[in-house]
């Protein structure tokens, strides 16, 4: 279904979502755009570019309780965490909705990630196309996306003129749009041109053929290892566990981790099989284009840049990619 919505129509109907649920949008936090619950209409920045931190946090937290012990009578009790309520994540762009569609993939493979999957299925996904690219190192096009793609959305509004175009999606878009002030008609304004020359598609056979190349030395000599690239990624995964007493308690906590840590996969035994720099680096690659690919069929990337842009030392994941395009084999 499409339709259009004037701006004032648009905030009036958020006004009663706010007012209902849990909306969780971009907001500005000390020059950052970060998202945020909100608890009115004029907290969210609609012209917002790139969140720093990806809208993943909500679905997969930064740091978790995977249920707390207790011990009463000498006997223990596992007690879970408080299910979520229903919420509405508002504003999140296609690339972002796309990275949520592939974290579904481990996080809901059979036996599914029963507290990722409570929150998934109580989040509606309401995004905001990209008038322009977010930063100047978007390649989403690269990768099979785009800044209008709805694919993975439950509604998205792309702003006109006059205000928004609207396209509902999903039987939870239309639950949540049901009272919206909607127009008939409305059409998408013309997509903001993005970098599709990334030669990503052939990324996988590439890294394979060259995993033994000096490259991956001269590209770690400048990585400082700060996991900057993982915790910003909206797609990484990793997680590390441990079990913390909190209160007389006992919690298992779970935290992001990422594969650029020096100690990330070290054994039991003291052995690490990525125990040089290069090959912590190359993992971040081959994970996403090769090993990720082969598993789930997909590539573990987006295109939206946040790696290359709040890199210290300038990785760029674009350079990288044509550089192993034009090494010799």
């Amino acid at each position: 279904m499409t339709g259009r919505i004037d701006q004032q129509g648009l905030r009036d109907w958020l006004s009663r979502i706010v007012a209902a649920q849990t909306v969780i949008a971009p907001t500005q936090v000390e020059g950052s755009y970060l998202f945020r619950p909100v608890a009115s209409v004029a907290e969210i920045a609609f012209d917002y570019t790139q969140s720093t931190v990806p809208p993943k946090e909500w679905l997969f937290p930064r740091t978790e309780t995977l249920f707390t012990i207790d011990r009463q009578d000498a006997t223990p009790k596992l007690l879970p965490p408080t299910p979520p309520e229903p919420r509405v994540l508002f504003g999140i762009r296609p690339c972002d909705a796309r990275a949520l569609a592939i974290l579904d993939l481990p996080f809901l493979a059979q036996p599914a990630d029963r507290l990722y999957q409570a929150r998934r299925e109580r989040t509606t996904l309401v995004g905001l196309a990209c008038r322009e690219p977010q930063q100047g190192e978007c390649f989403c096009t690269s990768l099979g996306g785009g800044p209008q793609d709805a694919t993975y959305l439950d509604v998205l509004l792309a702003e006109t003129d006059d205000g928004y175009a609207v396209e509902v999606l999903t039987e939870k878009g239309q639950a949540l749009m049901a009272d919206a002030p909607l127009r008939e008609g409305g059409a998408l304004p013309p997509a903001p041109a993005v970098d599709d020359s990334v030669p990503a598609a052939s990324a996988g056979e590439r890294i394979r053929r060259e995993f033994g190349a000096d490259y991956w030395r001269r590209l770690a000599d400048r990585c400082l290892g700060c996991k900057m690239c993982s915790y910003l990624c909206p797609t990484c995964h990793c997680f590390d566990v441990r079990d913390c007493q909190v209160d007389g308690r006992m919690e298992r906590v779970r935290s992001w981790d990422g594969c650029q840590s020096a100690l990330f996969t070290r054994l039991a035994g003291g052995h690490n099989p990525r125990g040089a720099k290069e090959a912590r680096l190359r993992q971040f690659y081959a994970h996403k284009y090769v090993y990720f690919p082969e598993r789930f069929g997909v590539t573990q990337c987006v295109g939206c840049g946040r790696c290359a842009h709040f890199c210290p030392v300038n990785i760029d994941i674009r350079e990288t990619l044509r550089d192993l395009a034009g090494l010799e084999v």
